[in-house]
């Protein structure tokens, strides 16, 4: 045990099994954790059973860890497993002790004023680059996860459209081709297009989709924005399968995806598919961020 965080109270709030891993480190390194709105097992994880509000969990807080999946259009944390909605409003962030340091995967404009004139400091911490290449690569297991469970064909020589050569694109591009689908690879950026050619797969630009995008049973999108529109829907086959592995909004038009009778399984947060090593990870960058703005940590 570290005791890195001795004295210091942590409040680890919604998310999906990884956040049991935040409460396992952050115990190991001397805090005391309060916990809400987490998956089974945070009893055992925490040492403490659950706080009997959200409001509760964060007060007296110097350290609080929110899910790195995006907040949902309304605002609210990604917790599959709590038994209502989760809001960080100015009322529950008013508890946290003074300084407190809130991480999340992304600091919304809602989240940024509820947090105004409260001791919290948001953080978004979902585009740091090490991390988002660490968790490129349960994402990509878990895409292939889902297009498994999905799919009534073999992965092996499955046409396969991969949507997107960022970080998570370029591990899920992998993944799929090293099980021998057929994959092609679609993007914008020329350079992307040309990495994906160097790494020997098919290309389209995102412009040619139109042109062959009915050619696809499979297409898995990584991208940013929304991609997979109405007129782009509409010009794939009627059994296809789309995953789609964005945080919301997402990168595919689900409302005419459903009026097109086409199937869509919205995949975001597949890190968690390997929830001890992307929480491991995730705490680790939550560290060194607060190693940078508390520097006279107690170190072992």
């Amino acid at each position: 045990m570290s005791g890195e965080l001795a004295g210091w109270v942590v409040a680890v709030l919604g998310g999906d099994r990884r956040m049991l891993e935040h409460m396992r480190q952050a115990r190991a390194a001397g805090a005391t954790v309060q916990h809400y709105g987490a998956a089974p097992g945070a009893e055992e994880a925490a040492g403490a059973p659950e706080a009997p509000s959200l409001a509760e969990a964060v007060r007296g807080a110097r350290l609080i860890s929110c899910p790195i999946p995006g907040l949902g259009t309304d605002h609210s944390l990604y917790a599959p497993f709590a038994r209502e909605k989760l809001f960080l409003t100015t009322e529950v962030l008013r508890g946290a002790a003074p300084g407190a340091l809130m991480f999340m995967g992304r600091v919304s404009p809602q989240i940024a004023a509820w947090a105004e004139g409260t001791p919290v400091t948001p953080i978004g911490y979902g585009d740091d680059d090490p991390l988002a290449i660490m968790h490129a690569v349960p994402t990509a297991e878990g895409a292939l996860k889902e297009a498994i469970t999905h799919t009534e064909e073999t992965i092996l020589g499955l046409p396969t459209l991969c949507i997107g050569m960022g970080r998570v694109g370029m591990s899920v591009a992998r993944a799929f081709r090293a099980l021998e689908a057929r994959v092609t690879l679609a993007a914008r950026n020329p350079s992307q297009l040309a990495r994906a050619w160097a790494m020997g797969l098919a290309t389209v630009h995102l412009q040619e989709l139109p042109q062959v995008i009915e050619r696809f049973p499979l297409i898995v999108s990584s991208a940013s924005g929304l991609v997979l529109t109405r007129d782009l829907l509409a010009r794939t086959r009627p059994d296809v399968v789309i995953i789609d592995l964005c945080s919301p909004p997402g990168s595919v038009d689900f409302a005419a995806a459903a009026d097109l009778g086409r199937k869509v399984v919205w995949a975001r947060g597949q890190a968690g598919t390997a929830p001890r090593t992307s929480g491991y990870n995730e705490w680790q960058v939550i560290m060194r961020l607060l190693r940078e703005r508390v520097p006279d940590l107690r170190r072992s």
